[in-house]
């Protein structure tokens, strides 16, 4: 990933990469599961969404999109 593009697919992969998780509820909170996940590692990765609602909105959309079957995950 740049710091010009952002894909939400890739990110969700370095997430699950570094043993993270993820989910969606109902009322389309990202809920993070990171227990397992090196806080350096953890930390590079989520710096890319804090403070950003447009990434964190495309995240949820491609969340959304695998659960509707609508693209591989």
């Amino acid at each position: 990933m740049t710091s010009t593009t952002f894909e939400p697919n890739n990110w969700l992969r370095a997430l699950t990469e570094i043993g993270g998780g993820y989910a969606l509820t109902s009322s389309r909170k990202l809920i993070f599961a990171v227990d397992r996940c090196d806080g350096e590692e953890l930390s590079r990765i989520m710096s890319q969404i804090v403070g950003a609602p447009e990434r964190q909105e495309a995240i949820k959309c491609t969340i959304e999109q695998r659960q509707n079957g609508e693209m591989a995950a």
